[in-house]
């Protein structure tokens, strides 16, 4: 089953210019198929000759090597017999290629008359930067695909709660964007339960593809602990160079249970067995190899910000559960609330994060609002409330924060319910956790 990508329609504006375009994202999201429907849409909507439209990988030696040895003549040898016709060559694993980034601005700065669109991918943002970024300034425009968001979950798995679940979703992302009216009524969602069941269901087992599109708890548990061996006992233990195995594991499974708290260094130090420095080195690795990703709380001073603790949260909940080798629903766990909040950021990071900053705010009093983003030059507060609402119910410490910062919208997540407030000029809008 092939499910249309978020991330396709976010690419399209940018393919008739010049710019070439980077794909980046971990194993298993999906971005070989990503570059199939960007081929499909090429092919039909465009109608783009096929001679004009060429996905290779890397991950064929073969081509590679060609590539390495004489980049402009691979790339012409895809190039269109018909005069002034533009190629698209999409290029998997770029990664794999010595002095990448080097070549492709050869190929830009020689080649590229607009006759040339190149889409690479990567399964680590840290190589792409380093082998791709420095050389291609100004050259190349970066995406980053994640695995499935729960719309797109809906869509592997429940085409009729798809439907329901994108117009209330869109209308969500355009009060968040742009703080537009939500047309709602203030009610329980007449889908909850539905959309309750799916959701915590994703917040289990997470969004990779080959999970999502997997029946059977076995077989999917089966499919989660492969992703992580080949991907954290090889990719990331190669990019570490020194790391064990085992100082990687005590540290990602130490972190999986941190999820949604502040982190202490010296316990993770602890935990893992490494020095402040290697710690620093493996957790930015962790991130830029999307295993998880540290979110800094809300400062006035942004040097303050940089300096204090952060939170930190997986990419993907099926990933992290599967490293706590708890797969257990959410009526019997202790860590719900937490792994609601971590479905949050996945959402918020994958629709936002590439654009806006995100952070979470807290006090010495004890105050603290979830999420905090800063949309087109404004501040906006996420707070999670995962229960049953009725009506209208704001906590103190999300009212302390509007009195104090004044922002012209806020989102209150509950699990069920709609509705509308304003506190001063602030318009508060409360809507199910699961159209965010």
């Amino acid at each position: 089953m092939i499910v249309q990508r978020d991330l396709i329609d976010t690419i399209k504006p940018f393919l008739p210019r010049k710019e070439f375009i980077s794909i980046m994202g971990p194993r298993q999201a999906g971005k070989t198929t990503l570059l199939k429907m960007i081929k499909e849409y090429l092919l039909k909507s465009e109608k783009v000759g096929g001679d004009a439209v060429h996905l290779v990988t890397f991950e064929d030696r073969r081509l590679m090597i060609e590539f390495e040895r004489d980049p402009v003549a691979f790339i012409s040898s895809y190039l269109p017999k018909e005069p002034g016709k533009r190629a698209y060559i999409m290029i998997d694993e770029f990664q794999y290629a010595d002095d990448g980034g080097q070549k492709l601005k050869l190929i830009y700065d020689t080649m590229s008359d607009d006759r040339i669109k190149i889409i690479v991918t990567g399964s680590s943002s840290l190589d792409i930067k380093a082998k791709v970024g420095k050389y291609m300034v100004g050259r190349m425009l970066s995406f980053h695909l994640y695995p499935f968001n729960f719309g797109e979950y809906l869509k592997a798995t429940d085409d009729r709660l798809a439907r329901v679940h994108g117009e209330r979703t869109r209308q969500i992302s355009e009060f968040i964007r742009h703080g537009s009216d939500v047309k709602i009524r203030r009610e329980t969602d007449p889908f909850y339960e539905e959309f309750t069941m799916a959701f915590e269901s994703f917040s289990i087992w997470g969004g990779y593809p080959a999970v999502a599109l997997t029946d059977g708890r076995d077989v999917r548990k089966k499919v989660l602990a492969d992703i992580y061996n080949n991907y954290i006992l090889k990719d990331v233990t190669t990019l570490l160079e020194l790391a064990t195995e085992k100082n990687l594991f005590l540290l990602t499974q130490y972190l999986a249970t941190q999820i949604g708290n502040i982190v202490v260094y010296q316990n993770l130090g602890q935990a893992s067995g490494l020095d402040h420095r290697k710690l620093k080195n493996h957790l930015a690795i962790l991130e830029e190899t999307f295993v998880c990703k540290p979110v800094r709380p809300f400062f006035r001073n942004k040097q303050k910000e940089l300096s204090k603790n952060p939170k930190i949260y997986f990419f993907d909940l099926g990933f992290r559960n599967n490293i706590m080798e708890d797969m257990k629903t959410l009526d019997k766990r202790s860590d719900a609330g937490a792994l609601i909040e971590n479905a949050c950021f996945i959402r918020l990071n994958q629709a936002y994060g590439d654009v806006d900053r995100i952070n979470f705010w807290r006090t010495k009093s004890g105050a603290e609002v979830d999420f905090v983003m800063h949309v087109n030059d404004e501040m906006m507060p996420f707070e999670i409330k995962y229960s049953m609402f009725d009506s209208e119910k704001m906590t103190k410490s999300l009212a302390s924060f509007i009195d104090t910062f004044k922002p012209s919208r806020a989102l209150v997540l509950t699990k069920n319910f709609w509705g509308e407030i304003k506190r001063g000029k602030t318009d508060v809008v409360f809507a199910p956790v699961y159209y965010l």
